[in-house]
């Protein structure tokens, strides 16, 4: 590189919400994230749940530790935004109105690679006799990309989850905290 600066990816030329880049791959992401040399970028983290009190709940109290968080209540807008901004982490409920949390899950794997934690009330939805169950604990679970918390959950429970994932809130551009 030149003493210009990184020139941030790009695709097709378009920018998402915000100025950030549109991005294709996870090393696209990474490459953003870590363009400004010695700035501080904050973690940020999608969360996916149909419940609005849920929603907050996660907001607020990944807020309150440095995170940024982007919450929907509906998977398409979640597969949209996960294509077009870069999440370090996506907090996903399992059941959903429009989609099962599996499916969104495969569908963001087809875009690129993140850490999913999700979020569900509903402990027997995840059990061996699940569809997806065993390719889930021995594929993402077993490589330590995935977690599962069931509601309701002490917030602390999160926070130390979010963190066994993808570790604390600020990451500056070479990767020391």
């Amino acid at each position: 590189m030149s003493g210009q600066g990184a020139a941030l990816p790009r695709a097709h030329g378009k920018t998402a919400a915000g100025g950030a880049p549109a991005l294709q791959t996870a090393e696209d992401a990474l490459t953003w994230r870590d363009s400004c040399i010695g700035s501080v970028a904050v973690k940020r983290v999608l969360a996916v749940d149909d419940e609005a009190e849920v929603l907050l709940a996660l907001s607020e109290s990944l807020a309150a530790k440095g995170y940024e968080a982007v919450t929907t209540d509906r998977a398409d807008e979640a597969l949209q935004l996960f294509r077009d901004q870069v999440f370090d982490l996506v907090l996903l409920d399992i059941q959903m109105p429009d989609k099962n949390g599996f499916e969104l899950y495969r569908e963001l794997g087809s875009v690129r690679e993140v850490p999913v934690l999700f979020v569900s009330g509903y402990s027997r939805l995840f059990s061996p006799a699940s569809p997806g169950f065993s390719d889930l604990w021995t594929g993402p679970f077993s490589l330590g990309r995935t977690d599962i918390l069931y509601k309701p959950f002490p917030l602390a429970s999160l926070l130390e989850k979010v963190e066994a994932l993808i570790g604390k809130s600020e990451v500056t551009a070479n990767g020391i905290r």
